[in-house]
């Protein structure tokens, strides 16, 4: 599991992206482990990108991963306890440029300069004009 983490990181910081946590799942053959499902994703895993980190402070507004998207919901007001609001279409566009700039991005096709993401605040205000 450390050796797939350390080749994971290492092969995203080299692009800029921080991978603070996934999730891996094993199974076992005659030959031993292996691992069984799908490599970091923006699903299964965090991805800051490392011009914006800081440490000790929320990296949701300009993450690559789903998180940015529950952070748009939880400032937007949404609980989880009620029916999900409609999500207005700037924010899925951003997420979709998000799910696309991780690939791009992680394939070594793009760098991070090459979006311009916007932050969660700045979501917020657009949607307010």
């Amino acid at each position: 599991t450390i050796r797939l983490y350390e080749f994971y990181k290492s092969e995203a910081g080299s692009r800029g992206i921080i991978i603070p946590d996934f999730k891996l799942e094993f199974g076992r053959t005659k030959d031993g482990l292996i691992q069984i499902d799908e490599p970091p994703t923006h699903d299964s895993a965090r991805f800051w990108a490392e011009e914006h980190y800081q440490p000790g402070l929320p990296q949701e507004a300009r993450c690559l991963d789903k998180e940015f998207l529950r952070e748009f919901l939880r400032r937007f007001g949404y609980s989880g306890e009620e029916p999900p609001p409609q999500i207005p279409s700037i924010v899925v566009a951003e997420v979709a440029k998000r799910c696309v700039a991780s690939y791009e991005i992680l394939s070594g096709m793009k760098r991070l300069h090459d979006f311009k993401l916007a932050s969660v605040d700045e979501i917020l205000e657009e949607l307010k004009t």
